[in-house]
């Protein structure tokens, strides 16, 4: 099934065309570097020989602390695979906390910082890495950054217990991923000229991560990934950059990005509020806005955890093995596709389109070596996942979107017949 996470929720037809086409207008408008680091890991041997007897007693006396460990550091490794943006993130990952019992598991490469945790007690001393507010301590523990995508690995623990209801995939009847979400109310930026937290302000209509999804260890402790799209950001830059000049953001759609980020930069995360839905609903009030009806709609409760939880993560981008091949082909009409770029995590199609036309009215699809249609990548429609799939070859379709809506979604025989456009590329 492709996108369950969207395939799960059901969408009244009457609102199907305008939500779909507000999508995907939305989002079209928006190592081998082996460099791992790690902070926080006892300096003294003696400190860590002590831990180790200590966690010894635990685990021995504590089966559920035993299936918890190794957690901070290796939170990739555990959930990669089961979130709707799949990936081997572990590889080559920047690892910036790891428990200590963790040590000889991973390929990392250790290094000393100042901050550290305490091997007795366990706590945490100031560190901009690890926050705590609003009773929930949020820990950066891992990143792994494409040309395409930032990819976050957090550990959420809260003092008290989380509702039953935050989590689904245990306690709600018919939910299908394999994953649970938390939703996010954030601000970000970078230390990059035109992505400064001025360029960026608060509010400001800019993407930023609004959810995270991973699955709870226990009724403490959540961990996940949040994914954050680079392509997203650098356009929006793009556009209010140029938004006086061309007066609209359609002007730029479909145009090539000219803003590229440094191989090293600092992202700034700051989180204002962790929530979800509650499996309790209220109801409310509503009129229709074309036959002025008056509508009672159930709306699910939500319980918040507010506080100020605020990140400045170091990251390394891998660049070198971002390949992207160079087609510059359309049809008779003026479709087609420019490039074709692949990382060890996704690929993407740029779309050609003659003068005029509407990104949104057309659609592009990426199947692999084997002729099956790669999924997205999480909620990016036309960025795609390459987890587990052979990709040194690929197809790609440019398609009529209503008609592949209506016609050839979920039938990848008549992609080739109906398609407005279609390439094969080879990677290396």
């Amino acid at each position: 099934m492709q996108n369950d996470k969207f395939d799960a929720i059901p969408i009244p037809e009457e609102l199907n065309h305008a939500v779909r086409d507000g999508i995907k207008e939305g989002l079209r408008q928006r190592k081998t570097l082996h460099r791992k680091r790690t902070f926080f890991r006892y300096s003294a041997a003696a400190a860590g020989i002590l831990a180790a007897l200590c966690a010894g007693v635990l685990l021995a006396s504590n089966p559920v602390l035993a299936a918890k460990l190794p957690l901070v550091g290796h939170i990739f490794s555990r959930i990669q695979e089961k979130v709707s943006y799949k990936g081997n993130f572990s590889d080559d990952a920047e690892i910036y906390i790891e428990d200590d019992d963790a040590k000889g598991l991973s390929d990392s490469k250790t290094h000393t910082a100042k901050a550290k945790a305490d091997p007795l007690s366990g706590e945490q001393t100031e560190n901009p890495l690890v926050q705590t507010s609003g009773g929930l301590t949020v820990t950066v523990s891992e990143a792994n950054c494409s040309t395409q995508a930032l990819y976050l690995a957090l550990c959420i623990e809260n003092k008290e217990t989380f509702p039953a209801d935050f989590i689904k995939t245990k306690n709600m009847d018919g939910y299908l991923p394999d994953y649970d979400t938390l939703s996010l109310e954030t601000n970000s930026y970078y230390d990059v000229p035109g992505l400064t937290k001025k360029d960026r302000p608060a509010g400001g209509g800019q993407p930023t991560p609004y959810y995270i999804e991973g699955q709870f260890v226990d009724d403490h402790t959540f961990t996940g990934i949040i994914r954050i799209s680079l392509d997203e950001d650098l356009r929006s830059s793009e556009i209010a950059a140029n938004a006086p000049a061309s007066g609209t953001d359609t002007a730029l759609a479909g145009n090539a990005q000219t803003t590229v980020l440094p191989a090293e930069f600092t992202y700034y995360l700051e989180i204002s509020d962790i929530y979800a839905d509650l499996l309790q609903y209220e109801e409310m009030q509503a009129t229709d806005p074309e036959t002025h009806e008056q509508l009672t709609l159930s709306e699910p409760l939500k319980k918040h955890y507010k506080g100020k939880w605020n990140f400045a993560i170091p990251i390394s981008m891998n660049k070198d093995d971002a390949q992207t091949v160079n087609i510059n082909r359309k049809n008779e009409n003026g479709v087609g596709i420019g490039s074709v770029e692949k990382t060890n995590f996704e690929i993407k199609a740029e779309l050609l389109l003659p003068e005029g036309a509407q990104p949104y009215d057309y659609i592009v699809i990426i199947c692999d070596a084997n002729g099956k249609r790669l999924e997205s990548q999480g909620d990016a429609v036309e960025v795609f996942s390459t987890f587990g799939r052979d990709t040194k070859t690929v197809y790609v379709y440019v398609c009529d979107y209503i008609k592949y809506m209506d016609e050839l979604k979920g039938d990848n025989r008549k992609l080739s017949e109906n398609a407005l456009f279609e390439t094969e590329v080879h990677f290396k």
